[in-house]
C-alpha cells in the first residue's frame, strides 16, 4: 500500500477524527441516530455540465486551493466499504475498475475503517470513489476531511457536493477559493449562498 494512502481501524477514526459525521441503527425506535459535528455553514456545490472528469478536476483544484495536504475519508455507518454484492457485480466496467483500485488498496467487503490520503493520490482515488458513489446504492455515506477537520466534505452521486465548514476562519478560506474554480451554487433549500 502507498505511504500517502493508509488505511486506519474505525475505532481509530472514531477517537483521532470526532468531527466526521455519524448514522447509527436504533432497533427500539426504529430509525437512524445522525451525529454531525456543529457547523454554521452549509453549502452544496456543482458544476453546470454534468462531466465526471471535469468534476473531479475541479474539486481537486478547490482542494489545492484551500492548501490542505491530507484527508481522511470515512464511513458514517458502521459497514464495510464495499459490499459483497457490490464485490461480485461484473456489469459496468467503470464500477469493475473502481472494485479492483480499492481491492489493490486492501478496501474490500470486510474493511469498514477510514483512510487517511495525501493530497497527491487524489487524482487516482477521486475518480474511484466517485464511480463507487454514482453506481453502488449502498455506497452513500462517506464523508472526508483534512486532517485537522476544518472542512466536511460529502460527494454525492449526482455531483452535487455538501461542504461544511466548521468555523469562520475556513467558511472565508471556502468561499475565496471556490471562486477560483468553476463550481456554483446548486441552490438547494435551507443552505448558505456562495
Amino acid at each position: 500500500m502507498s505511504e500517502e494512502i493508509k488505511r486506519l481501524k474505525r475505532d481509530i477514526c472514531l477517537i483521532k477524527y470526532r468531527n466526521l459525521p455519524l448514522i447509527e441503527y436504533e432497533k427500539e425506535s426504529d430509525s437512524d441516530i445522525y451525529y454531525y459535528p456543529n457547523a454554521d455553514y452549509l453549502y452544496w456545490i456543482k458544476l453546470e455540465e454534468d462531466s465526471s472528469k471535469e468534476l473531479i478536476r475541479e474539486f481537486i483544484k478547490l482542494l489545492k486551493l484551500l492548501g490542505f495536504g491530507s484527508f481522511i475519508f470515512f464511513v458514517a455507518t458502521n459497514k464495510p466499504w464495499i459490499s459483497k454484492k457490490t464485490q461480485k457485480r461484473k456489469d459496468f466496467d467503470p464500477l469493475t475498475k473502481a472494485i479492483k483500485y480499492f481491492e489493490s488498496l486492501k478496501i474490500d467487503n470486510k474493511f469498514n475503517g477510514g483512510i487517511e490520503i495525501g493530497f497527491q493520490k487524489l487524482k487516482e482515488f477521486l475518480p474511484n470513489f466517485y464511480t463507487m458513489t454514482e453506481c453502488d446504492g449502498g455506497f452513500f455515506d462517506v464523508y472526508f476531511s483534512n486532517i485537522k477537520q476544518d472542512i466536511i466534505f460529502y460527494l454525492h452521486y449526482s455531483g452535487e457536493i455538501k461542504i461544511l465548514p466548521l468555523n469562520e476562519k475556513n467558511n472565508t478560506k471556502f468561499l475565496k477559493a471556490v471562486k477560483q474554480t468553476r463550481f456554483i451554487d446548486s441552490l438547494r433549500d435551507k443552505t448558505d449562498r456562495i
